[in-house]
């Protein structure tokens, strides 16, 4: 029995001397591995101090995004103040510029007819012209054999301050309808 106690107690000699040997050979790894963190592998610059400099671009990287952000969006503010401003003044602009062109005599009708059996050719007429908002004057040329004619009245709000003819409110109301383009080609 001394002998198998002897056995045991070399083999656990021999498992206890290999165990010793592998934390052995794992202790200089990690030894290594940490002289390399600590050193460097050329001896200049460790990997912590790499980290410490990439994080330190990254800090300043970061401030210039937000940097850049503020001025991004002071430049948008700005922008559409600029804008804003611009819409304003175009908007009153647009409003000048319409409230000139309501009192441009741009509503134009004629209508031409015979105002006498006798002669034909429709050589008589009523000219309308207005503004958007109706006034302005009818100019009637009555043509006969003998003479010609020409009558002038005005024109408030579509309407006559003299009564006007058949032939001339129907000019009127003419010009007044609403604009038709002609369909292009």
């Amino acid at each position: 029995m001394n002998t198998a106690l002897a056995v045991v107690a070399v083999l656990f000699g021999l498992s206890g001397f290999v165990a010793g040997i592998l934390a052995l050979r794992t202790l200089s790894r990690l030894r290594r591995s940490v002289a390399l963190l600590s050193r460097g592998s050329s001896g200049r610059e460790t990997i912590l101090e790499v980290a410490d400099k990439h994080m330190a671009a990254s800090e300043a990287v970061r401030k210039d995004i937000l940097d850049l952000q503020r001025d991004l969006v002071a430049a948008q503010q700005s922008l559409d103040q600029r804008v804003a401003g611009e819409r304003a003044d175009l908007s009153g602009s647009v409003a000048g510029i319409a409230a000139s062109v309501s009192t441009a005599l741009r509503r134009v009708a004629l209508v031409r007819y015979d105002a006498f059996d006798d002669l034909s050719g429709r050589l008589s007429f009523s000219l309308a012209i207005m503004d958007d908002n109706g006034n302005g004057i009818t100019l009637t040329s009555i043509a006969s054999a003998t003479e010609n004619r020409v009558y002038a009245k005005s024109l408030s709000g579509g309407h006559g301050e003299h009564p006007l003819s058949p032939e001339e409110e129907q000019a009127v109301r003419a010009a007044l309808r609403p604009e038709v383009r002609p369909a292009r080609p």
